[in-house]
């Protein structure tokens, strides 16, 4: 899989990158990742094919493309973590981030965008790679952040994380789970499973 360019790059460069890649997430989350065509992004994008072929290589360079944007969400999240852990544990660090970083994994949107992107990595080697690079990455870093490498950190967050990345299914089943989950019940369970 082509990784985007990232050396060197000019601001315009960026923004055209990054205008690409929100209108392939759309495309994707509308269409799927098979159905969508880079006609539609281009379209979408407002940019030739051409274009888009030079800065990422087809719908797979693309893709990583996403997959980085969401990489680097994260990596955001974690710093901003350990930046308010500061003179706390980082569990109540990360107690607080929830009501912030909670409503992304409730996103429709977003949760659809991730279901086929996952529906691809089941049948794509290279992005099923791409997706465990990334996903081992953040793992690494949360456990840093909790400074235990042990192997019950590591069930601790793999739980929590199947718990966040679970409310992305129940958006898709139930429209109505922003307002239904209560976030304090919410931080309890993840400060119990991570602290007990």
């Amino acid at each position: 899989m082509k990784s985007t360019k990232q050396s060197s790059e000019t601001p315009i460069a960026k923004r055209r990158k990054e205008q690409v890649i929100t209108a392939a997430a759309e495309c994707v989350r509308r269409e799927g990742f098979h159905r969508t065509s880079m006609s539609q992004i281009s379209a979408a994008a407002g940019m030739s094919a051409g274009h888009i072929h030079h800065f990422f290589g087809g719908k797979e360079g693309i893709i990583a493309g996403i997959v980085a944007r969401e990489h680097t969400e994260l990596a955001q999240l974690i710093e901003d973590v350990r930046s308010s852990s500061q003179g706390s544990d980082a569990v109540t660090a990360i107690i607080k981030q929830l009501p912030r970083s909670v409503p992304r994994y409730m996103d429709p949107g977003r949760a659809a965008l991730t279901m086929e992107i996952l529906a691809e990595a089941s049948r794509n080697a290279e992005v099923a790679h791409l997706i465990q690079e990334n996903d081992g990455e953040v793992r690494h870093a949360f456990r840093d952040l909790l400074g235990d490498r042990s192997p019950d950190i590591e069930a601790r967050c793999e739980i929590v994380g199947a718990l966040l990345e679970g409310l992305s299914a129940r958006a898709l089943r139930n429209p109505q789970l922003s307002t239904m989950v209560n976030q304090l019940l919410l931080q309890r369970v993840i400060r119990f499973v991570l602290e007990d």
